[in-house]
């Protein structure tokens, strides 16, 4: 896939993932309410868990958002396609699966793994 490509498909992704995120900040929004008479407590304990998964899948957009706004900013700078960390060329395959990928699959495996001798660390942004 070429660099505008990718551009097309992060743009397009992009804004499902904002569209995505704004709804599950809306839904997170509590209401203020507490059980009061007539109103079973239960109901009040519901609404807390969707408030709160609510928040926890807007903060996960929030990342994916921040990455795929990164991944632009790399096309933009002729860097895409490079992993963060080492340098080296991130794997076609792995940019068609996700495309906002900012480590290749050795240095994202030991990122998440915390093998600092596997790989460079991530610069501070």
């Amino acid at each position: 896939m070429s660099t505008q490509e990718y551009r097309r498909v992060l743009e397009e992704h992009l804004a499902q993932v904002e569209a995505e995120l704004a709804e599950r900040r809306r839904a997170a929004t509590p209401s203020g309410e507490r059980p009061g008479f007539g109103k079973r407590a239960g109901d009040y304990v519901a609404q807390v868990v969707d408030d709160r998964t609510n928040n926890q899948l807007a903060d996960s957009l929030a990342l994916t958002a921040t990455s795929i706004r990164h991944a632009l900013v790399l096309i933009d700078e002729d860097r895409f396609g490079r992993c963060e960390s080492c340098s080296e060329a991130i794997g076609e395959d792995r940019l068609q699966a996700v495309p906002w990928a900012l480590l290749c699959m050795r240095c994202q495996s030991a990122d998440e793994h915390g093998d600092r001798s596997s790989a460079l660390r991530r610069p501070k942004r």
